[in-house]
């Protein structure tokens, strides 16, 4: 089979996000460069994307890919887009135009509204969903539900005496108030080792599908070892898409398991008389965000 031919505006765009990819570079460089450049392969691939929209919208409208790209031209472009976008879609191209090509962009209102019932899961419709799926991914499915664990991670988990966490400031009352589970390691968002918690009967079935050596396993262009034959990464997303859809007639994605769990974890710690701001803390923490400001993100609409 030949290989395919990359199209002009994606290999244009490539070689541009290209020029700001700075993996593997310290934290103190990457503060002083602030948002001038990119650290992770996830940002760069997104980044990639939302370029290669706008040079083949470009392309479509006669433009040749070499002319000068203006500012009235990128913003012209993302009101054009925008009335068949949600705002988090606008936002995300606006980010990744002004970052590419070094202009301030104007902000710009999406023309679909963003769906409103939030992105949390019900446990009764994560089982619904879990029961059509291949017994792999839907064990990776209760596991993010009840682990507010990303479809990336669950391709790197080991046992926690396996595994080193980061060197950060953890707190020591990570995961109060849950009970009879298991402590296990994965690698996050940014390369971020963390510990997190397994329910007993979930630590149960995970075992039985170790694997007596790790695998790699390269998923969005990133290698990773997996050391138990579960659902990961974009497989996962996809297996679980499409189950709820049948299951339910709808799809949050599979990061409405996350949602779920932030939720979840808020109403069980206020509960035993933590302090909000400790609460988000902690949630924050176990989830892999170190900022209790982003976690408040994830509990917009109803449990």
């Amino acid at each position: 089979m030949k290989k395919a031919i990359p199209r002009p505006e994606r290999d244009l765009a490539t070689r541009l996000v290209s020029s700001l990819l700075m993996l593997r570079t310290s934290r103190a460089t990457l503060r002083k460069l602030a948002n001038n450049a990119i650290a992770s392969v996830g940002t760069a691939r997104n980044v990639v994307q939302c370029v290669t929209d706008f040079l083949t919208w470009r392309t479509a409208a006669d433009i040749s890919l070499i002319e000068p790209v203006t500012r009235a031209e990128l913003e012209a472009y993302l009101t054009h887009e925008s009335f068949r976008w949600r705002q988090k879609t606008v936002d995300q191209h606006r980010q990744a135009l002004s970052l590419v090509f070094c202009v301030t962009l104007m902000e710009v209102g999406a023309g679909i509204a963003t769906h409103t019932r939030g992105r949390a899961y019900s446990a009764t419709e994560m089982e619904r969903i879990a029961v059509r799926q291949s017994e792999h991914n839907a064990l990776s499915t209760r596991i993010a539900f009840h682990s507010g664990l990303r479809a990336s991670e669950l391709i790197e988990l080991r046992i926690a005496d396996e595994f080193s966490a980061a060197d950060r400031p953890w707190r020591g009352d990570l995961f109060r108030g849950l009970n009879d589970g298991v402590l296990y390691g994965t690698t996050g968002k940014g390369g971020l080792a963390r510990r997190v918690w397994i329910p007993a009967d979930l630590h149960d079935q995970l075992q039985a599908r170790r694997r007596t050596a790790p695998r790699y396993v390269t998923d969005r262009g990133v290698v990773r070892s997996a050391f138990f034959d579960i659902g990961g990464g974009l497989a996962l997303s996809q297996s679980f898409s499409d189950a709820s859809q049948r299951a339910l007639g709808f799809s949050l994605g599979l990061h409405g398991l996350r949602h779920a769990y932030v939720k979840n974890r808020l109403v069980t710690l206020l509960s035993l008389g933590v302090a909000p701001i400790d609460a988000l803390e902690i949630i924050s923490q176990e989830v892999g965000h170190l900022r209790p400001d982003i976690t408040t993100a994830y509990l917009v609409g109803r449990c």
